[in-house]
């Protein structure tokens, strides 16, 4: 199954390794989820992991964060989107994340974003914290 996760569900994975994002990311990383990402998605990535509080918590060097952000760029569906879509009202930049969904035609959108989870479903795509993304996941595969 093909999902979309948005940036800060990638910068948790590494901030907490045993959290709900590390556990998805894993999944991907095993071939059981298929992450989707695209270079404008991976740039935000990166830039978000070079901000002075990021790399404070996460005590990264910059060969750490350039490695994982090699990683996704190696293991994710890397698609380059054409649409153009206004699906969050309150913060247009994360129109990115539903269109990649879309495109890719991932059903799931994790993310910790209260905008992106008050649109909640869109034209298919149903977006949803990492817990409650894990449940549903475990449920269908016990």
């Amino acid at each position: 199954m093909r999902i979309v996760l948005d940036t800060n569900v990638l910068v948790s994975a590494l901030v907490a390794a045993r959290s709900a994002p590390a556990q998805i990311v894993a999944r991907c990383h095993r071939g059981e989820l298929e992450l989707v990402a695209s270079p404008e998605s991976l740039a935000e990535l990166r830039r978000v992991l070079y901000y002075p509080h990021i790399r404070k918590r996460l005590q990264y060097s910059d060969e750490q964060i350039e490695g994982y952000v090699a990683y996704l760029e190696q293991t994710a569906v890397l698609l380059t989107p054409t649409l153009t879509i206004q699906a969050v009202p309150n913060d247009p930049d994360d129109d990115l994340f539903v269109v990649l969904a879309l495109e890719a035609q991932a059903p799931y959108l994790i993310s910790g974003d209260k905008h992106l989870l008050s649109v909640g479903h869109y034209a298919g795509v149903t977006i949803l914290k990492p817990t409650a993304f894990l449940q549903l996941w475990q449920t269908l595969h016990p």
